[in-house]
C-alpha cells in the first residue's frame, strides 16, 4: 500500500472481512458476460457498483445501480457504468455485482487520525446524516470492552432509532457493538499504516440478524 492510497470498495472490504465485520456477497467482474454469472451466483435482486482505487461519491457520479432483477438489466447496468466511469476519466478494477441488504438503520463506523492522540474510533448515524447532523461520537482506543462501546453509542442524539420507530423493530445492538469492536482493534493494529477507514453505511438489521458493511473506503498513512 502506498502512502495516501486509497483502497478500491473491494479492496477495503476485503480487510473488513479479515477481521470479522460482515460484507455482502458479492463478486468483482470485468464484463457484462462475467456480471451475469455473478448476480445468478450472488442472486437477484442485485446491486452493482463501480470499483477502483480513488473513487469517491459513486452514488452522486451515477456509479451505482441498485434492485436489478435480471440478466438484461445486469448487461446494461454494466455497460452503463463503464461507460460513466471512462467519460469522467475514473479508472477502475472492475465492477462489483453485490447482494441486496434489507433495510436497517444505517450506521457509520471508522477510524481518523489525530494529531494529538493519534488513531481514533468514531461511530454515528450513516447514511447522508453523517455529513448533515454530524451526530457522532468519538474514543480514543484502548478505550475497554462492551459497555464502553455501549456508551458511545449513548451520546448519539439518534439513539432512538436503535430501539425502533414508528413500528419498526429494534436494531441489533449487539452486532453494532461487536463492530465497533472490531474496528477498535483495527485502529490499534494498523494505526501505523491507516490513515483513515469510513464503514458507511453500516446497515444494522433487526435483533438478531447482525450488521453488514454496504460500503467501506480506506485510506492508508
Amino acid at each position: 500500500m502506498r502512502p495516501g492510497q486509497q483502497l478500491s470498495e473491494h479492496a477495503a472490504k476485503q480487510l473488513l472481512r479479515a477481521y470479522g465485520i460482515r460484507v455482502p456477497r458479492e463478486q468483482l467482474v470485468t464484463s457484462a458476460a462475467a456480471a451475469v454469472r455473478a448476480a445468478g451466483l450472488v442472486g437477484y435482486p442485485v446491486v452493482m457498483k463501480a470499483s477502483g482505487a480513488q473513487i469517491a461519491h459513486k452514488t452522486e457520479l451515477g456509479l451505482v445501480k441498485v434492485e436489478l432483477t435480471s440478466a438484461s438489466q445486469v448487461r446494461d447496468a454494466y455497460r452503463e457504468l463503464t461507460d460513466i466511469a471512462r467519460y469522467e476519466d475514473v479508472t477502475l478494477d472492475g465492477v462489483l455485482v453485490c447482494q441486496m441488504v434489507e433495510r436497517g438503520v444505517e450506521m457509520v463506523v471508522g477510524v481518523t487520525q489525530d494529531e494529538l492522540f493519534g488513531p481514533t474510533v468514531t461511530v454515528g448515524l450513516g447514511g447522508v446524516l453523517v455529513e448533515v447532523l454530524r451526530d457522532v461520537a468519538v474514543r480514543v482506543p484502548p478505550f475497554g470492552e462492551e459497555a464502553a462501546a455501549r456508551d458511545m453509542l449513548g451520546e448519539l442524539r439518534g439513539r432512538p432509532l436503535l430501539d425502533g420507530v414508528r413500528g419498526r423493530p429494534p436494531a441489533d445492538l449487539d452486532a453494532l457493538v461487536e463492530v465497533i469492536l472490531r474496528v477498535q482493534r483495527m485502529a490499534l493494529e494498523l494505526g501505523d499504516v491507516l490513515a483513515e477507514l469510513d464503514i458507511n453505511p453500516l446497515m444494522v438489521l433487526p435483533r438478531g440478524q447482525g450488521a453488514v458493511a454496504l460500503d467501506a473506503l480506506a485510506v492508508c498513512r
